[in-house]
């Protein structure tokens, strides 16, 4: 079999990053207008998104078990052109979810309140709070089954089509959330209730978009009404420790939330502005770590392991490139871009620090997104949650609970986040190092 070329390589990488980034971008560029929007009321409504997103982010946890399973299994048939089981396992896994979505929406509504007692707002910001999550909980279900649609075509190397759906929905949830936040076009002015309605109205209307896609029994990925416990119990086996990861990474960022809540509501306003200007670096990283994941799957599928470890290492040389200048860009241009929230100077000196810290380390973070996300294509999920449970409780949450409880300034909440992604991302490439996910075959 001929060897695949630098350029081709490249391409491959290419068609399957730049749409999964660029719809990441949309949804992240959804969120930071809502901000932007909520700046214009005051920093508390800035304060009630962040937190309330924060909360609704645990949920991903939950997601990501199906999210990871579908993605790691279709990857694997797809390499090994197995359409008819590519399909079982789409169909399998939207079932499972639509009845998972029950008990988990239930939780979200009786434990929102919980959640915001424990951050401990000041009683505006949390007033604000439920009333965004009262109604924003109720999208919980079209984002579990919309991202299992958009897993499926991932591993299939189908970024695309999402993409051009995401950028109609964006335009209209802009719109939408201008017309209701602001009362303009004839809408009433509901302010962060309004931001909540559009954001769960373009959610469905999302979904209904992929739904009607996935019925076309001409595309390559379909639904049809069958479910293989076999699968589903596959997809939980990989996944579960790939949403353990995830439950523990977001509830460390929601306890790094709750840290720096110590230190007042104009601190905390500025490490959300620059949480929500870096998440923009997430949108690249994420297109990698899609690339590693689905490539990875594919080429184990087909038995190519020196192909799949040469995808990964060629998504590590662009990736690095591309996060090392757009985190010197974060990191150089971050007070300008925090202005764009806030005037306000100590919101803007502590979202500066922030952006410093974090722009300063966008390389090693990049290489935890793609060697993460190979070890997912490969199946072998349980050393990621082991890596990235060890480093960030260890190198990030401790030392910041000792920093808070000494007294010490808000900078060096930052600084552990900086050395920790550093100190994560060279454990993840002593582990790829060792061949571990050397596992090929269609199945996992």
């Amino acid at each position: 079999m001929n060897e695949l070329t630098f350029f081709q390589k490249l391409k491959k990488i290419l068609n399957i990053a730049l749409p999964s980034g660029a719809n990441s971008f949309l949804d992240i560029f959804v969120i930071a207008i809502s901000m932007f929007f909520m700046g214009k009321l005051s920093d508390k409504h800035i304060v009630a998104v962040g937190v309330s997103m924060n909360f609704f982010m645990l949920f991903y946890t939950i997601n990501a078990i199906f999210y990871i399973g579908t993605n790691a299994q279709i990857s694997r048939f797809f390499g090994a052109k197995d359409r008819e089981n590519s399909n079982l396992v789409f169909s399998t896994i939207l079932i499972g979810t639509f009845f998972a979505c029950i008990p988990v929406l239930i939780i979200a509504f009786l434990g929102y309140g919980y959640f915001l007692d424990w951050i401990e707002l000041s009683k505006d910001a949390r007033d604000l709070s439920e009333i965004y999550l009262r109604v924003v909980i109720y999208s919980l279900p079209a984002m579990f089954l919309k991202n299992i649609i958009i897993s499926g075509l991932a591993a299939i190397g189908d970024t695309l089509t999402p993409f051009m759906i995401r950028i109609f929905t964006t335009i209209f949830c802009i719109a939408l959330n201008y017309a209701l936040i602001f009362g303009t076009f004839g809408f009433p002015r509901l302010e962060i209730l309004g931001a909540a309605y559009s954001n769960i109205i373009v959610a469905y209307l999302e979904l209904f978009i992929l739904l009607v896609l996935m019925l076309s029994k001409n595309r390559y990925l379909s639904f049809h009404l069958r479910f293989h416990y076999l699968f589903f119990q596959n997809a939980l086996k990989i996944g579960i420790p790939a949403g353990l990861e995830r439950l523990l990474t977001l509830f460390s960022l929601v306890l790094t939330t709750k840290f720096l809540s110590e230190y007042g509501d104009n601190v905390l306003a500025g490490s959300q502005i620059g949480t929500r200007i870096e998440a923009f670096s997430f949108m690249p990283g994420f297109g990698f770590m899609i690339a590693a994941m689905a490539l990875m799957g594919q080429n184990l599928g087909a038995n190519r392991v020196d192909l799949a470890g040469d995808f990964v290492k060629t998504i590590l040389k662009i990736s690095s490139v591309f996060m090392g200048i757009l985190g010197l860009i974060m990191a150089i241009f971050s007070v300008e871009f925090s202005s764009i929230f806030t005037s306000k100077e100590e919101t803007l000196y502590v979202s500066h620090f922030y952006l410093l810290a974090v722009g300063l380390s966008q390389v090693p973070l990049i290489w935890v997104f793609v060697l993460d996300g190979a070890l997912r294509g490969a199946g072998i999920t349980k050393i990621s949650l082991w890596i990235n449970a060890i480093s960030i409780w260890v190198f990030r949450i401790f030392p910041m609970w000792v920093f808070i409880h000494f007294g010490f300034g808000v900078e060096w909440i930052f600084l552990m986040i900086f050395i920790e992604t550093y100190i994560r991302a060279f454990i993840f490439w002593l582990v790829f190092r060792t061949g571990v996910w050397k596992r090929p075959g269609k199945t996992i």
